[in-house]
Parts: C-alpha cells; structure tokens; sequence
C-alpha cells in the first residue's frame, strides 16, 4: 500500500466530530498550530475559493500556507506553503515518526484521516516557518478537527441546508455549528445568507465579543463578466477597490469581496494594489474552469444544492444555450434539489460515477432520478467514457457534480485534450 492509499484508508473509521483526539495529538506534536497566525474559513459553498483569495493576498509580504480539502488530482494540493505543494518525503517521515493511534486517557484512540492530516499539516506549517495560515474548514467548525487553531479572523461564507445529520436539522443549527469557528475578541466576516442563519451567527458573535463584518453592507457595483475575465467596484472601509478576476462566475464575486473585507481587517502592511493585483493573477481550478474553448468545456465542483443553483446562474449569465452536462454525485447530497437547477439550463445529461467508492451514487440510481427531469439521458458509469463521450459530441459541455470528479476530469483531459 503506497503512502496515499494508506492516508485514505484511515477514511473507513469515518467522520467524528469532535475536537479531543486532534487536540491530543497536536499536543503530543507539541501544539504547531500557535506557531502561525491564521484566518479560518467555513460556509456550506465557497470556503474554498475565498481561503484561496485570501492566502494569494498574504503571499504578498509574509510566508503563507494554505489548508484546503478535498483535492483535484493529488493529497498534496491540501497542505501548500508559498505555492509550492507538500512533498512525499515529508509525509512519509512524518508516517513513520508518528502512529495514527494515540492514547487518550489509557484508551487507545485510532485517529481518523482528517484527524490525522489536519496535524500534519499543521506540523508542516510550523516546520515550514510559515508566519500565515489560510485554513478551510472541513465539515461544519466547531467540532471539526482544524478548529484547535486561534485565528486572527473568520470568515462564514454561507449558509444552506448540507450535512444535516451531522450539523443539525435545519439552517439554524448549521448556522450555530458554523459559527463555532468565531473566537472570543476577533473579527468575523459574514457573506451573503437568508437572515435566520445570520442573526444566529450575530448573537454567538455578540456574546463573544467579535466583530462582525457583513457583507451586505457594503457596495459591489459596475460588475462586468466576460468568459475572459470578471471586474467590478468594492467600496470597503478603507476606500473603494477596482477588482479584476481570471475567476469567472457571480459566486466568485462575493468569495473575493469577502477576501478583501477580510484583508481590510488583518491590518497587514500589503498595499491595496498588491491585494487587487493577487486576485487577479489566476483562476481557480475546478471552479467554472474553462478547460477548452471552442467548442466550450467548462469544469465546475458543484457538489450541491446552493453550488449547483449558482453554477446553473453562471451559464445563464454568459449565454450558454443547452449545454451537453457530465454528471456525477455523492450519495448524501441532495440530488434531486441538484437535478431540478441542471433541467433549468439543459435537457442532456450524461450520468457517471465519481471516483470514491465509499460514497459514490450509482449511475442506475442516478439515472432513474435523473429520467424525473431530463428525457435526453445517457449512463456511463466510467468517468473516462464519459468524458470522452462529451468531447467527441463536440459540444459545449459541462463537467459538474462532485470534486472528485471535476479532479479525475482534469487527469483525463490532460491526457486527451494535451
């Protein structure tokens, strides 16, 4: 079993929420998370774009890692310092040095993958003499596993029903999970959400003695999108910002807008031009990416209900006409609240499975839900058939549905469109 393999089969003892067994073994580590200052990011979507806005903003003036999950192609796109990835012969030694089973009161606890890779990478950070660290939460935050960390600031991106059986039954006990990422006397940064999970987040804030800057108060205007490019005007509080974007899409708007609010509030010495020129050096990978031009092949991560409603809005919003969608889920998204936004902008989709064999949708299954929206339905449970299906259509496409997918997508169309 190679290293990789060996990380992931500490999946199969599942997601525990709850913070003892990473704290335990942060200590035994010797607490490498106070070795760093960090900004710590959840929201049901956009945590992951706007925890990358952020550390390309830091990059300008200090030493920067960046903590994300999951991956496109390879583990090592989690754990970054300085853009440079987390090599192999890091992980292997840190493996060899430290067991994934702790003692915990004389009980032997077996970590869980997360557990285990959060200290890692907070290890490596330390090891890296990183001065910044921007940390995506994982699930929920806070019981998730990276919430041991003291940050400078928060960030809630937003909030919408997912992982209900493990955060709550309804917005407002995700809201309070969510919130548990805001530490006492420092700052929080809201996005854009229905008023019931924000007044949640506004007491707990409150009652903790930290800030809260919401972003609907303050002005986006004149936001221009093309498939090249993304600008508009942010007047924050400390003037107004000419923002340009390689990022494409209406969501990539807000995860900026609230990068720079969160920037205002660090009072790092980087100038407001280095700030906007970070923003603008490249896209995100992943996130409505264009992979191809003509005819067009856009990958986008939308793994949910809120994610697919937003990439639904993109493709109406560049005039993208019936596009041929790849699609692939997880079985504990909502799917049928996912197929309902992809029939407003499509009727053919190609059913396939993502590459996660522990939590993948079946495409039979996927199918007969599918066959309740669309009548054009193609099933091709191999990702690469698939995938290949949508480029010899020659077609506008769409690869969507999972990250595990749009990561495998990339692999494939290295290989075929190269």
């Amino acid at each position: 079993m190679d290293i990789e393999e060996y990380l992931f089969s500490l999946s199969r003892f599942g997601v525990k929420l709850g913070l003892e067994p990473t704290r335990e073994f942060a200590s035994i580590l010797g607490n490498p998370q106070d070795s760093f200052k960090s900004v710590h990011i959840t929201g049901s979507n956009g945590k992951g774009s706007t925890s990358t806005f952020i550390y390309r903003i830091l990059r300008n003036k200090f030493r920067t890692g960046l903590y994300t999950s999951p991956h496109l192609r390879n583990f090592t796109e989690r754990i970054i310092v300085d853009d440079r990835e987390i090599d192999w012969d890091y992980i292997r030694n840190f493996l060899s040095s430290h067991d994934t089973r702790i003692n915990i009161r004389g009980n032997d606890v077996q970590l869980t993958f997360f557990e285990y890779t959060t200290c890692l990478a907070f290890q490596y950070f330390s090891d890296s003499n990183v001065e910044y660290a921007s940390v995506e939460v994982g699930l929920g935050g806070r019981l998730d596993s990276t919430n041991i960390i003291t940050p400078e600031l928060s960030v809630i991106t937003s909030i919408s029903l997912e992982h209900a059986d493990k955060l709550g039954g309804n917005i407002e006990d995700i809201a309070r999970e969510k919130a548990g990422i805001i530490k006492s006397g420092k700052p929080v940064v809201v996005g854009r959400m229905p008023e019931s999970p924000k007044n949640v987040i506004r007491k707990i804030a409150e009652s903790r003695n930290s800030r809260v800057y919401d972003l609907d108060d303050y002005s986006i205007e004149n936001v221009n999108f093309t498939l090249d490019a993304t600008s508009y005007n942010f007047r924050g509080n400390n003037g107004n910002y000419n923002v340009k974007l390689k990022a494409l899409g209406k969501h990539q708007v807000i995860n900026s807008a609230m990068a720079l609010l969160a920037y205002e509030n660090l009072n790092v010495p980087i100038t407001p031009e280095e700030a906007l020129k970070s923003l603008a050096e490249k896209d995100i990978p992943g996130r409505f990416e264009i992979r191809r031009r003509d005819p067009l092949l856009i990958l986008d991560g939308a793994h949910n209900s809120e994610a697919m409603r937003n990439l639904a809005e993109n493709i109406r919003l560049y005039r993208i006409k019936n596009p041929l969608v790849v699609l692939g889920l997880l079985r504990d998204k909502n799917s049928y609240n996912i197929l309902q936004n992809l029939s407003e902008i499509t009727d053919q989709v190609v059913v396939t499975e993502p590459n996660e064999k522990e939590r993948k949708k079946y495409s039979e299954e996927l199918k007969n839900e599918a066959s309740l929206f669309f009548k054009d339905i193609t099933v091709l449970p191999n990702p690469e058939d698939a995938i290949d299906y949508a480029i010899k259509s020659n077609q506008t496409s769409v690869i969507t549905g999972s990250l595990y997918l749009v990561g495998e997508a990339e692999n494939i169309l290295d290989r075929k469109l190269n």
